[in-house]
């Protein structure tokens, strides 16, 4: 079995604004952890376009990754490599009451000739949990934003 990392978290908004706002690479950027995300080949979120990240933080790596799936606005799949691995990124979205539920799997295979089994499971958990925690961030700016008066 791969080793897995699996995360969520509920947001206030619809599935589709969720969606959107997994989307949005600026949630990511000026925080000290990622120096970039960026699209380097394709039309975004279509399968077989690229992107490439920076992480700085919790370690510095450059992470090459290419959509494999993109079902708007409930399903999109990612493989990432960086350091000597593959990981297979899945990200759904369901509707819960009151907002939706995103839900992110990473399994991952290889071994990295810079980092431990544990710290890179570590880093990559951190990563996971820090997309979700941003994108929670996002949808919950937005939500206040539509109740504002």
């Amino acid at each position: 079995m791969l080793p897995r990392i699996e995360y969520s978290v509920v947001v206030p908004v619809s599935v589709e604004l969720a969606f959107r706002a997994f989307q949005d690479f600026g949630r990511l950027l000026h925080r000290g952890i990622y120096e970039e995300a960026s699209w380097t080949e394709g039309e975004p979120w279509h399968v077989g376009s690229r992107i490439r990240y920076v992480v700085v933080k919790p370690i510095e790596a450059t992470i090459a990754s290419v959509v494999t799936s993109c079902e708007p606005p409930n399903f999109i799949g990612i493989l990432n490599h960086s350091l000597g691995v593959t990981a297979e990124q899945q990200v759904f979205f369901a509707a819960t009451p009151g907002g939706c539920r995103v839900r992110m799997t990473l399994d991952f295979v290889g071994k990295s000739i810079d980092l431990s089994e544990d710290a890179l499971k570590d880093a990559l958990t951190f990563v996971t949990h820090d997309t979700l925690d941003t994108l929670s961030t996002l949808c919950q700016q937005w939500k206040a934003a539509e109740s504002s008066p």
